[in-house]
């Protein structure tokens, strides 16, 4: 994984596959089912939407769609594209923080 999922991605919080974070988010497996670029996006950024199916360790798979401003330099995500991430399954949507990782 190039870059290291933008390091960001998790804010540097590293946990096991079940263990749950204070605030109750787990690590989620992502894939990418669709994505793609939108116009009107500012100058040096990437409009960028993208269709996810979030299987979270113990529970239901669902999608979710999120559209983010992404910086030009990063890759869309591609379909079949898969990551693993901390998500909120009792939510049943997808946290605001998410960023399109860097693959090679």
């Amino acid at each position: 994984m190039s870059r290291a999922i933008l390091a960001i991605l998790f804010l540097g919080i590293a946990v096991g596959a079940r263990a749950a974070t204070p605030d109750g988010r787990v690590m989620c497996l992502v894939e990418v089912l669709h994505s793609e670029e939108l116009p009107g996006a500012p100058i040096f950024q990437n409009h960028m939407r993208a269709t996810l199916r979030v299987t979270p360790p113990e529970g239901v798979p669902f999608e979710t769609t999120v559209e983010k401003l992404v910086p030009f330099q990063v890759p869309p995500p591609r379909k079949g594209q898969r990551l693993r991430m901390l998500c909120d399954p009792a939510s049943a949507g997808f946290p605001w923080s998410f960023s399109f990782p860097s693959f090679p």
